[in-house]
């Protein structure tokens, strides 16, 4: 994977762009990871994601990432609904909002070297965490989503 020199004046990781998975567990409890130091804007909270590869959508990718990453099965997540975060055009960042299929309700999650840690966090409690700065700016978007009930979009 290469980097993409934005518009923005940063760097982003991913040349197609990037995804995370937002997923929620029956508690409505999300899960979050805490980004290694070793990764791109590492020591901070995020959801497990990456870049897109050619021709990948973003619920592939974040499906795919979580796996790399977490160790969870696709099979596992029921996506509900892709938001658009931060856009710059020449780089976009996907949110796909998910939920944990009642039939993993005891995932055993197993974190690569790219997160430190993950934790199960209550809606409110996001907001206490030092986010990646682009989820900061994006999380009062994903809070109204979740007040809305679900629909699949393509975003």
């Amino acid at each position: 994977m290469r980097f993409v020199d934005c518009r923005c004046g940063r760097k982003h990781y991913g040349p197609y762009g990037a995804a995370g998975l937002v997923l929620r567990n029956p508690e409505g409890l999300v899960l979050m990871a805490h980004r290694s130091p070793l990764t791109h804007v590492g020591g901070v909270w995020g959801f497990p994601g990456g870049a897109l590869e050619l021709d990948e959508t973003p619920v592939d990718a974040a499906l795919r990432e979580a796996a790399e990453e977490l160790g969870i099965p696709g099979e596992a997540v029921e996506v509900s609904l892709v938001l658009t975060g931060t856009d710059h055009t020449d780089w976009r960042y996907s949110y796909v909002l998910a939920t944990l299929h009642p039939a993993w309700p005891a995932l055993e999650l197993h974190p690569n070297w790219e997160n430190e840690e993950v934790a199960w966090v209550t809606l409110a409690g996001i907001a206490d965490l030092p986010l990646h700065p682009d989820l900061r700016v994006d999380l009062p978007v994903l809070l109204q989503a979740w007040s809305e009930p679900p629909s699949l979009s393509s975003s």
